[in-house]
């Protein structure tokens, strides 16, 4: 196991299953120019896979790091003790990684972690299980780094796939901006690649978080004033399916996203106008978790709102829905499903009548 410092070709790899075609199966990004005139040593880039029973997808990312055409790389795999067919693929690819493990952890954010302090790349990107890289995102990546080097964090275009890999949209990528990584995230990991003085720099993944860690990450080296720069020509897609939609997987969001909130709005390093933003989005968030009937969530964040700003600042809008909140969830969403279908008729009819 050891750095790659040759082309991949898919004749290299392990045979594609008989009913995959195209890119990362039987195509690959084209053999590389030189990075520059000056014959300058293509940066090692270092990619870290966060691995846990996803053995549906996990090839094609795989792939998708391995056919890039890349002649410095070193490819981590951490996984958390899949049960699923994961260890089998991954001992497929093993002679072309650098380290791979199987193991119990902490969650993603701990493996994540795990692969950092491994990582000996100029540039260290991740990609989930079940994403992927278009093709020529390292070397796009490798040149940025070169012509930029005051840069800390170079980041991409982000396109939404279904599980087949059919595109669905383009997520909307937005300027690094601490005003933009809230309440949503502007720049999410798939296309995102951090030099390694970031992690010198004891920069690393909170594993207290299950959602939104890759944000936080990028709200942090916002807020400590890490240099980044946006390169379009790198894209990597970021897998939409039933099982990432989860109700589950939601509540988790709305708890951290809300938090977020509360970070950057008690950060007296940033201006008023963000501030501003953060307080906004704690009252939006809030009234989100009631309209998707997240009722303990909801009664949650009216309290932190009460803590911040007293109780009058809930008393107009939100008083009478945090009294509804306590018919229970399942109730709560009844009455929103009934109040959608009322204005939904209402709306008919106006239209209706011209």
């Amino acid at each position: 196991m050891a750095i790659i410092k040759t082309v991949l070709t898919s004749k290299n790899l392990p045979p594609s299953p008989s009913n995959k075609t195209g890119w990362c199966w039987t195509e690959q990004s084209q053999i590389l120019p030189l990075i520059s005139a000056d014959r300058v040593e293509y940066p090692l880039i270092t990619i870290i896979t966060p691995s846990y029973n996803q053995a549906e997808f996990l090839e094609e990312t795989i792939r998708s790091v391995l056919l890039q055409s890349y002649p410095n790389l070193e490819y981590i795999i951490i996984d958390g003790g899949s049960t699923d067919g994961s260890v089998e693929i991954i001992r497929k690819y093993e002679p072309y990684l650098a380290y791979w493990v199987s193991e119990s952890d902490r969650g993603q954010s701990d493996a994540l972690n795990k692969g950092f302090k491994r990582a000996t790349g100029d540039l260290i990107g991740w990609q989930n299980s079940d994403d992927t890289y278009q093709p020529h995102a390292f070397e796009y990546a490798a040149k940025t780094y070169l012509s930029h080097p005051e840069v800390d964090v170079i980041y991409g275009l982000v396109k939404h796939i279904d599980r087949e890999s059919q595109f669905i949209a383009d997520y909307p990528v937005q300027p690094a901006t601490i005003k933009n990584m809230i309440p949503y995230s502007a720049v999410t990991n798939h296309s995102v690649f951090y030099t390694a003085k970031i992690f010198q720099e004891e920069n690393f993944i909170d594993i207290n978080l299950k959602h939104c860690m890759d944000q936080e990450f990028i709200l942090r080296l916002l807020l400590k004033q890490y240099k980044f720069i946006f390169e379009p020509k790198i894209i990597a897609n970021w897998r939409l399916y039933d099982l990432t939609k989860s109700s589950q997987q939601m509540d988790i969001w709305a708890i951290e996203a809300f938090q977020l909130c509360q970070q950057v709005y008690f950060d007296k390093t940033c201006d008023r106008e963000i501030r501003d933003k953060a307080k906004s989005c704690l009252y939006g968030l809030c009234l989100d978790n009631f309209a998707k009937g997240r009722a303990k969530i909801f009664r949650q964040t009216v309290g932190e709102l009460v803590k911040m700003f007293g109780i009058q600042s809930v008393i107009s809008g939100i008083g009478l829905k945090y009294g509804l909140s306590w018919v229970g969830e399942e109730n709560l969403k009844k009455l929103i499903t009934i109040k959608e279908q009322v204005r939904s008729q209402i709306y008919s009819q106006i239209k209706s009548n011209g």
